[in-house]
């Protein structure tokens, strides 16, 4: 409420400050804003801070007089005014009965002391009145403050019946108020903007120890007075159903009225946390379901601001039956126009465990990376994504470029795979041939001839990459060591033999294998050769 204040003000400001036509539009912001806080702050009062037995004069004199606010700007041009007579000021009276109305009795004793004949019997016997007119305080019982209060205006009808006020028809208006006598408050009423500030004024005067839910009562009373439901505003309207605790009605004027769902999605989950709809289970029940629709149609409407889609998450959060899914929806909608975006995206999907969003978001990332050539970054979204197909797709393609051009583009991505390698075969196998790679770069030739023989051996390399393999193993078999032993050549020629006779090799792959067959097999060979004759000097024995 103190944020839709402070808005109030800086529209004002604004509106002080700019063109006509942009004047006229801060102008109308601020007017809404005044209305919406002067709703929030009745339902504070009346329903989320309610107080024991339901005594609520002195919440609705401190709401009246934060809407109403003349008598503070009359009381400053009076004071303003370098007069000795300022109640010559045409203010004077007016303002000092506004006070009076708000039971600001301070501001009004300080205003009444401002004039020329303070001094006399009759103010004295006024500022006496206002002094001693009791306030509800929450130490004292309802009982006492009745028996106060009727003391105090039985005292203000006995100076009133004397003629003490006579003299000064002002001074003898403002003791009828405090007397409570129906005609001063009826001539009130002509000059009140609203029903709703005369009903206050009235009850304080009359039953100033009135129980929120007999308001209903005098507020249809007020509004006959001001012309009837008919004349009813929208604002007027929603007031009333707050006064008679109808929240269903108040929510659904605000829904008519309003270009959006903010406010009433706000108010009503406000009453929500209040425990003011736990009152009636089948009541709780319907209104439960009319919060989660506010809440899901606003948070709908931030999913499709640019800048304000993160906080939309974050209302459907609270939305327990249809949250979820409407969230899902709403995220898989969200345009991706960077990495960032696309980032926080996968972010608030994986915490809050919507797989799908997480996945589609990566491969739309990774298919754009893809799109640009750069295969090492689609690779790094379909591992965020923990999509075996996908990943799969890449490696294949990130292998059809090490064949063509003999090296890897993205190796910090292959050396650092982690856990991930597990996502597919294929992945699997990319990961340990950059491995096997590496090895060869460093010189460790015995372990990367081991892995070598073991990926074309389990099988887990892909059939078309099996001749890059074998030429990859011709070093090693022509090594001047021994690095592969008997089993392991012979398992090697069955692998080179399987491939020959196996006619759904790509056309690629079945031209490099007859350019480079006979060499392999000369070199698979040679090793096997030299393999036999160290296990026969060992004195071992193959079978």
């Amino acid at each position: 409420r103190s944020i839709m204040r402070d808005c109030e003000d800086q529209l004002e400001s604004l509106a002080e400050t700019s063109s006509a036509a942009e004047s006229a539009h801060y102008t109308a912001q601020s007017e809404i804003l005044y209305k919406l806080e002067l709703i929030w702050n009745l339902v504070e009062i009346l329903i989320v801070n309610t107080r024991p037995g339901g005594f609520v004069m002195n919440q609705l004199l401190h709401w009246i007089s934060l809407h109403f606010r003349d008598c503070e700007d009359g009381a400053r041009s009076v004071i303003s005014q370098s007069s000795d007579s300022p109640e010559d000021h045409v203010q004077y009276w007016k303002t000092l009965q506004e006070f009076v109305l708000q039971g600001r009795m301070d501001q009004a004793r300080n205003l009444l002391s401002l004039h020329s004949d303070f001094s006399s019997d009759m103010f004295a016997s006024m500022d006496e009145l206002l002094r001693k007119m009791p306030l509800s305080v929450a130490n004292l019982s309802m009982i006492e403050f009745d028996m106060q209060w009727r003391n105090w205006q039985m005292e203000v009808v006995g100076r009133l019946q004397v003629g003490e006020f006579a003299v000064y028809p002002e001074l003898n208006f403002i003791a009828e108020i405090l007397a409570g006598k129906e005609e001063a408050i009826n001539t009130v009423a002509d000059r009140c903007e609203t029903w709703y500030q005369w009903m206050v004024y009235k009850l304080l005067y009359t039953n100033p120890g009135v129980k929120s839910y007999d308001l209903g009562v005098y507020a249809q009373q007020a509004i006959d007075r001001f012309g009837g439901l008919q004349s009813l505003t929208s604002l007027d309207s929603v007031l009333l159903g707050i006064i008679e605790l109808d929240i269903p009605e108040v929510i659904r004027e605000l829904c008519l009225t309003l270009d959006n769902f903010w406010f009433p999605a706000h108010l009503l989950d406000l009453i929500h946390h209040s425990g003011a709809l736990n009152v009636d289970v089948q009541d709780s029940t319907v209104s439960a379901g009319l919060r989660e629709y506010l809440l899901l149609d606003y948070a709908t409407c931030l999913m499709s601001h640019n800048s304000l889609w993160q906080l939309g998450a974050v209302y459907f959060d609270y939305c327990p039956v249809q949250g979820s899914q409407r969230l899902e929806a709403m995220l898989g909608r969200v345009p991706i126009t960077s990495d960032y975006k696309a980032s926080k995206v996968i972010q608030m999907a994986n915490d809050r465990g919507l797989h799908s969003v997480v996945a589609s978001t990566c491969k739309v990332m990774g298919m754009k990376a893809l799109a640009r050539k750069d295969t090492g970054s689609a690779m790094a979204w379909a591992l965020k994504s923990q999509d075996a197909k996908f990943t799969t797709f890449l490696a294949d393609k990130l292998l059809a470029e090490y064949t063509h051009s003999g090296k890897f583009s993205s190796t910090d991505l292959l050396d650092n795979l982690g856990t991930s390698i597990i996502v597919s075969d294929r992945l699997t196998f990319l990961g340990k041939y950059r491995e096997f790679n590496r090895m060869r770069e460093e010189g460790d030739y015995q372990p990367a001839a081991d892995l070598l023989h073991s990926l074309l051996w389990s099988r887990l390399a892909p059939k078309y990459f099996w001749v890059t393999l074998l030429i990859d193993a011709i070093p090693f078999l022509n090594a001047d060591q021994v690095l592969l032993d008997s089993a392991q050549t012979y398992q090697l020629l069955q692998c080179l033999q399987e491939l020959v006779d196996d006619t759904t090799l790509p056309e690629k792959e079945q031209v490099l294998l007859e350019e480079k067959e006979k060499g392999i097999r000369l070199a698979l060979a040679k090793n096997l050769a030299l393999a036999l004759t160290k296990e026969g000097d060992a004195g071992l024995t193959y079978f």
